[in-house]
């Protein structure tokens, strides 16, 4: 009982500061979830309820939606996605994730300091962004981070950062969704588990999106930053 309470707990926080950011809910509950519950159970789990986080943040700010912006990122994403399982396999996967921490820890702070430099919206910047998140996803299962970083130097507003972040995550869903199912991965126990936290789920992320609304433009910015030197952070952190 007091690990589903513990669970709960972790699904509210992931899915509070997803609904208000836009990201993050797996960096803020897989730590928690993991303590009681196996990889086995909390990786699909984490799929199944950032599915259901992303479809209601996509349904909040869909008119600021920009499918030009994101189709060219996805595609690049899918198509590094082969590169990033063999960096997985092929490379020491510890001086890896140091390397990619320290690089966004660097980057998120300098934008921090209000440096900015915006990349015209073109096939040869949003591709290789898209290029980029691939490999990270296939090699550490984390896409995010090239692209809050890039929508975040073009100063794009929040409302559409969310829509444009929450569509991307939404496609990748969708397709690891549809493995898990093939690969049978999908089992009774991770179905059931994910079943009793929808409560928890849509109470957080129903607040996530009701503090960003509140939030100022620039403190919205400043939010996504943190979280990101903080992803980086564990990453340099979990391979000390």
């Amino acid at each position: 009982m007091n690990s589903l309470i513990w669970g709960g707990v972790a699904i509210f926080a992931g899915s509070l500061v997803q609904g208000c950011a836009g990201f993050a809910f797996s960096l803020v509950a897989a730590p928690f979830l993991l303590f009681f519950l196996s990889q086995q159970v909390v990786i699909p789990m984490l799929v199944l309820v950032s599915m259901g986080l992303n479809v209601m943040v996509l349904k909040d700010c869909w008119s600021s939606l920009d499918f030009r912006k994101v189709l060219p990122i996805l595609a690049g994403g899918v198509v590094t996605l082969p590169l990033g399982i063999w960096i997985l396999t092929a490379l020491d996967p510890r001086a890896f994730r140091l390397f990619v921490g320290t690089f966004i820890i660097l980057v998120a702070m300098v934008m921090l300091s209000g440096w900015r430099k915006p990349l015209p919206y073109s096939l040869w910047a949003l591709g290789p962004i898209g290029m980029v998140s691939g490999i990270l996803n296939g090699s550490l299962s984390m896409s995010g981070p090239p692209v809050v970083l890039f929508l975040t130097n073009q100063g794009t507003g929040k409302d559409e950062f969310r829509a444009n972040l929450a569509a991307y995550f939404m496609s990748l869903n969708v397709a690891t969704i549809s493995l898990y199912a093939f690969k049978g991965v999908l089992t009774a126990q991770v179905l059931a588990i994910t079943g009793a936290y929808v409560p928890v789920l849509l109470v957080g992320t129903w607040l996530g999106i009701k503090v960003s609304r509140l939030l100022p433009e620039e403190v919205f910015r400043k939010i996504t930053l943190s979280l990101i030197i903080i992803t980086g952070a564990v990453l340099i952190g979990s391979n000390l």
